[in-house]
């Protein structure tokens, strides 16, 4: 006999909106204190081995392809483990990854670990959050998205500052070894808040759904728009790790103290929870193509701002304004943009799975961005030659996303 499909609640007569704890838990944990924290410990690591600006770029690459590989790991992990087995095995893998860091002898033991780490976070971070608040939030899915990444973007505003005073108490092997107990403890938390499965038909759909499901599947990756969509996402990903790995870096080249640069890196990622809320808040309002678009124009600026910080003259304040605010206030839209673009494309049968395709090509691509953006610093002497290649790709591709034009939905038969 057909089993029901599992519906995505926290529970019997509880609100939906309540898994937005314990995944914003998870953000914490495995965005805040790993992911937009590393720059921190890759500071401290330098002038520990006196890697290279390229080599040091090995860690966050071996982080980011790690991700991506668990975000096209989510759909079969989700349908073998369940929601809540996905998340817990996700986060149990990652503190397993930062523990070996606290132990790392040279860099390529730093490179592995950080695989295994990123592979845990990609398990149990963004892709599975948004699959299961999709599936959760039938009404307002924008919404629920948006505060979601905002608690992403409130986790790397924080966790840096409080990962800089962890390394300045505790050592930077020390801090590894903190965070990964702190990802340990929330394994049983992740597994009794978070619900068993996902709602994976709507109500009163057929029994034969599921082969539906594929052909819709098959029929989206046909489709120019969503590999168009897909490459915009991940130019725009390439450049902004390119930046966020390398803001710290580059203001200490520039003059700025580590404890300022880590300040103002933080107020960066901070501006995009107001970011986030105005924009969850357009959404429903604005087509997303030319949200979009918008978007990825603002961080092309924000981007170019970047080369002009400087705290002690008012051109240099004037850039830093424009940094924190255009970049750091778009830094979490383009996902959620993209996400709703990506439902209006392919709707919601085939969504999950092709979230992840999207997600995977952009955090492969996106990986390669702090190496390159270090070798491009070494080949040009100074970080001017990334950071402004980055710019020009940024606005050819805002004006891309003008031609990602949703097919008119096709009406059911009678």
């Amino acid at each position: 006999m057909n089993q029901p499909a599992m519906t995505a609640q926290p529970g019997p007569g509880r609100d939906p909106w309540l898994l937005l704890a314990p995944l914003s838990l998870a953000d914490f944990v495995m965005i805040g204190a790993m992911l937009t924290s590393l720059s921190v410990y890759g500071a401290a690591m330098q002038a520990a081995f006196g890697w290279s600006e390229t080599e040091l770029g090995a860690g966050p690459v071996a982080l980011l392809l790690g991700m991506s590989i668990g975000n096209l790991m989510v759909g079969p992990a989700m349908q073998r483990l369940g929601v809540r087995g996905t998340f817990a095995a996700g986060c149990a893998l990652a503190a397993a990854g930062w523990l070996a860091a606290g132990s790392i002898a040279n860099l390529w033991q730093f490179a592995i670990v950080m695989g295994i780490a990123g592979l845990g976070a990609g398990i149990a971070t963004i892709v599975p959050g948004i699959a299961l608040l999709t599936s959760a939030f039938h009404q307002r899915p924008g919404l629920a998205i948006a505060l979601f990444i905002a608690s992403c973007s409130l986790a790397a505003t924080t966790m840096p500052i409080a990962t800089g005073h962890l390394i300045d108490g505790a050592g930077w092997r020390g801090a590894f070894r903190i965070v990964a107990v702190a990802a340990a403890c929330l394994v049983p938390v992740l597994f009794l808040l978070l619900p068993a499965g996902l709602a994976t038909a709507d109500p009163g759909a057929p029994a034969d759904q599921a082969h539906g499901g594929g052909l819709a599947r098959a029929a989206a990756l046909r489709l120019p728009a969503f590999w168009l969509l897909t490459a915009v996402l991940t130019v725009s990903q390439l450049c902004m790790n390119g930046v966020m790995f390398n803001t710290i870096a580059f203001l200490g080249k520039h003059g700025v103290e580590h404890d300022t640069a880590i300040q103002l890196y933080s107020l960066t990622n901070f501006m995009s929870l107001p970011g986030l809320l105005v924009g969850g808040h357009l959404s429903d309002r604005l087509s997303a193509r030319r949200m979009l678009a918008a978007i990825i124009a603002m961080q092309a600026i924000g981007t170019l701002a970047l080369l002009g910080v400087e705290l002690d003259s008012a051109a240099g304040l004037a850039a830093t304004i424009a940094f924190v605010g255009l970049w750091g206030g778009v830094a979490g839209l383009p996902a959620q943009s993209g996400s709703l673009l990506l439902v209006e494309l392919v709707g919601r049968r085939s969504y999950g799975t092709l979230l992840g395709i999207v997600f995977t090509i952009n955090g492969f691509l996106g990986a390669v961005a702090p190496g390159l953006t270090g070798w491009l610093y070494e080949l040009g002497g100074s970080y001017k030659l990334p950071f402004t290649l980055f710019t020009v790709l940024l606005l050819a591709t805002a004006l891309a996303c003008l031609l990602i034009v949703p097919r008119p939905a096709r009406q059911p038969a009678p």
